[in-house]
Formats: C-alpha cells, structure tokens, sequence
C-alpha cells in the first residue's frame, strides 16, 4: 500500500516538473528570444516616388508581419507559422464607384425609323398647335370673301394664348426668385453656425488659458519638488539605456540633396556636419551645388529583447521616487478634470 502512495506521489511530482519545465522555458522563450526588425526605403523628390517596405519576426519567424508603401498605397500582411493571415490594404486616392446600371443595348436602324417618323408627325403637330394664327392665316389668304367674325375669333384665341405665356413666365419667375431665397436662407444659417462654432472655440481657448494660469504656480511648485527631479532623471536614465537596445544595429543611408541657391545647400551641410558622428552605421552624404535635387535610400536592422523591456519597468516601479511622482500626476489630472 505504501509503495503505491510512493509511486503515485513520484508520477505527480513528475508531471509538476514537466509543467514548471515548460513554464520556465515559455516564460524564457518570451524574455530571450528577440524581436527582429528590417526595414528599406527608396525616395525621389523630384518625380515624388517614395517606396518602403518592412518586416518584424519573433521566434525564428514563426511570427511575421510584413507592410510595404508604394505609389500611394499601403498593405499589411501577417503570418503565424504557415497559417496566413488577413491583409490590409489602404489606398490614399479614393477609387471612383462602379455605375450599377447596364449599358443600355443600341436599337436597330428598323427601330429607329419609326420612332424618328412619330417624333417627326408630333413636332409637326406641336407646331401646329403653337403657331394657329399663321395656319389660320394661310387658310384665309386664299378665301378673300370670308366674314369679319373669323378674323375676331382669330384675335381672340391669340390674346389668350399671349395671356397664358405670360402666366407661365411669371410663374417661373416667382419659383426662380423662391430657390433665389432659400438658397440665400441656407447660405444664412451657415454662416450663423460658423460664427457659433468660431465663439465656441474661442471660448475654450479662454477658458483653458485662465486654467493654466490658475495651474501656473502649481505646476512650478510640482517641477521643483526634489523628489519629482529624482525621478525625472531616474526616468530619462532607464529611456536612454532602452534606446540603446532598441536602436538599430546596423545602420546604412546615402543621400544626395541641393538647393537652387548653393547658399542653402551649404548651410544644409553644415548642420549635417554637427550631427554626422553621432549617426549610426554607414551614412554617404554627397551635396549637389548646381541642381535642385532630393534622392536617398535607407536600410536597417535591429532588435529587441522583451527582457530590456521589463528590465526598465521593473527599475522605474521598484523607486520611490518614481512612484510618488506619478501619484502626484494622477492626482493633478483628476484636480484639472
């Protein structure tokens, strides 16, 4: 009975170490095992050509996520071992919609002819209709002998028709001069809600000025407490060291810049001089005197390790100073809010 106890407390202690085994080595993996980057850019100012394209592995490539920039559009792709993921594409010049209606078919010149005769028949009826003075007249000229009474029916008919046409004009008059009026309400109302806005906008701006001059001492108070300088520098150390790890290792740039005035070109260059020690890996900069010019291209590779990462946070955390500082931030917001 004993030996079995024994054998079961011997198969749970094996299966417990097998499970910290594995913890331990995911928990290592993510620590250890770095986050790859690279990344290449092409640009030509002069014909506007700018092309990117990059890529971030983690575990040997396992996972990656590619994006790449060319002609104005942008994707982005993933993998995870060999499953693919979805891509994502952005483009900076919306495509115009698709029409959804059909082409309509063409008609046949049988169809066609009929059609012209009917529209034909109908003008010549609408003429006929508009202008009764000169068909009655034609009709009239050859009877020489008809009665008075027609030619005053005749007056008659073409003073209400001249009546009616000038109904219809002032109708379209006074619907003309109404969208006059609402287009010119609208153009009203538009400007009252521009005016209202700008009022608005002016009075947070003022609002906000009258905040900070309130906060002015306090905030002057806060930057000068000795604790909170501690802090800052402990800050700014732990970034600076972080920088140094993320930074890429292997660097390389050459450009090819100029001005039309060479006076700017070497004013350019000099302020490159100051900053040219301090750049990283292979730079190539070659200045052009006598052409206005803007050509470069760029290639980088780096890493970082999650372990820099929680080694940093876990340095600003275990601080005091640290610490107390951010109370008093949080408590700053919450005053102002």
């Amino acid at each position: 009975m004993l030996h079995i106890l024994l054998l079961i407390l011997k198969i749970a202690g094996v299966i417990l170490a097998v499970i910290l085994g594995i913890l331990l080595l995911v928990l290592c993996i993510i620590l250890f095992v770095p986050f790859c980057y690279q990344g290449a850019a092409k640009w030509d100012a002069g014909k506007k050509d700018f092309k990117a394209q990059g890529r971030v592995t983690w575990l040997l490539g396992l996972l990656e996520i590619r994006f790449a920039f060319k002609d104005g559009r942008s994707s982005v792709r993933g993998r995870i071992a060999w499953k693919k993921l979805g891509s994502f594409r952005t483009d900076s010049q919306e495509e115009e919609p698709a029409l959804s209606r059909a082409p309509e078919p063409e008609k046949s010149t049988d169809e066609v002819r009929p059609q012209k005769e009917e529209e034909h028949g109908e003008e010549h009826e609408e003429k006929h209709e508009k202008d009764p003075q000169k068909t009655e007249t034609i009709e009239e000229a050859p009877a020489a002998s008809a009665p008075a009474e027609k030619t005053t029916e005749t007056s008659r008919e073409a003073l209400e028709e001249t009546y009616a046409r000038s109904k219809e004009t002032r109708a379209g008059d006074e619907e003309e001069h109404h969208k006059i009026r609402e287009a010119l309400e609208k153009i009203c109302r538009r400007l009252q809600q521009v005016i209202q806005k700008i009022k608005c906008t002016f009075r947070k701006i003022c609002d906000k000025i009258d905040l900070f001059m309130e906060k002015k001492e306090q905030v002057s108070d806060f930057l000068s407490d000795e604790i909170h300088k501690k802090a800052f520098y402990i800050t700014k150390k732990e970034v600076i060291r972080l920088l140094v790890h993320v930074l890429p290792r292997h660097f390389k740039l050459s450009l090819r810049f100029g001005f039309e005035d060479p006076y700017h070109t070497g004013q350019l260059l000099a302020g490159i001089a100051v900053f040219y020690p301090f750049l990283p890996g292979e730079v190539r900069i070659s200045p052009d005197f006598e052409e206005r010019i803007f050509q470069g291209a760029a290639k980088l590779e780096g890493r970082l390790y999650t372990a820099s990462l929680v080694f940093a946070v876990f340095q600003l955390i275990r601080r005091r100073a640290v610490r107390e500082t951010f109370r008093d931030i949080r408590g700053l917001l919450h005053a102002e809010a």
